[in-house]
């Protein structure tokens, strides 16, 4: 057994997450309700590693609207600093798009990454057909001329990432429930997950302490559970008062092999009409 976990250490992150998460999807996922929020939001996101330092920084806006009689939720990122799989700084910006009627649901989302010079490196998309039940990721390297193409089959319950703490505000916070999801990272997988309340904590911010909702986010590793050990504990905190907006992450930055982080809302603020 020791022997077997050793072998596990030494191969690449993506073939070890790809065979704990990968044990079977979630068919029991629900949609996410549409969640309480301004109609525009802005704010600015400071990342650091857990031992401290600047990683990156970034800035963000939100807007709800109506488009073609069905309302819709947009969120634009633009961050700079350091990421994974990056060795060096990058600039990066996405925009991300979600049906905000009766349920919460990503409709599709653009990642454009550029080296310092402004150099176009990366692309990255994601769209997904509801009716039919799938979602497609694309990626462009437009350093080595790479490109991925994958399709999944997805329920009304998946979450993208650009965007999820929007989606996980209306989360059940007053109870002790959980609530099953699947996930589509930028690896790309789909992962079966689990929300979990842990309770009211309060977070030291700039303007005080907060009081906030903890939430663990759980692997569902099914027999593979043995292997929880490799995953550090990931939680998120929303604040107590509505709109229960997202106030700090604490985890791995971009699964196995990237730095653990730990990322904190420094601005916000609700923008009127």
């Amino acid at each position: 057994m020791i022997a077997n976990l050793n072998i596990m250490r030494k191969q690449t992150p993506l073939v070890i997450i790809a065979m704990l998460f990968f044990a079977g999807i979630s068919s029991l996922a629900e949609p996410f309700e549409v969640p309480p929020m301004g109609h525009k939001e802005e704010g600015t996101i400071v990342t650091t590693y857990k031992e401290g330092g600047i990683r990156w920084k970034a800035d963000w806006i939100s807007e709800r609207y109506v488009e073609n009689g069905e309302p819709e939720f947009k969120l634009v990122f633009k961050a700079k600093g350091l990421t994974s799989p990056f060795s060096e700084d990058m600039t990066w910006e996405y925009i991300s798009v979600w049906k905000a009627e009766e349920d919460f649901t990503p409709l599709e989302s653009e990642t454009r990454i550029k080296d310092m010079s402004g150099k176009l490196v990366r692309i990255d998309k994601k769209n997904f057909d509801q009716a039919k039940g799938t979602a497609v990721f694309e990626r462009e390297d437009l350093s080595d001329s790479g490109s991925i193409k994958k399709q999944y089959d997805i329920t009304t319950g998946t979450l993208i990432l650009e965007g999820m703490v929007y989606a996980l505000r209306s989360l059940p916070f007053s109870t002790q429930g959980s609530i099953k999801a699947q996930l589509l990272t930028n690896e790309p997988e789909l992962y079966k997950v689990e929300f979990k309340q842990k309770g009211i904590e309060k977070i030291k911010t700039d303007d005080g302490e907060i009081e906030c909702y903890k939430v663990e986010l759980v692997p569902k590793l099914g027999l593979l559970g043995v292997f929880k050990v490799f995953f550090p504990k990931t939680y998120f905190w929303f604040t107590v008062a509505p709109p229960h907006r997202w106030v700090r992450y604490e985890g791995l930055e971009n699964g196995l092999g990237t730095p653990e982080v730990i990322m904190d809302v420094v601005k916000y603020k609700e923008i009127s009409n």
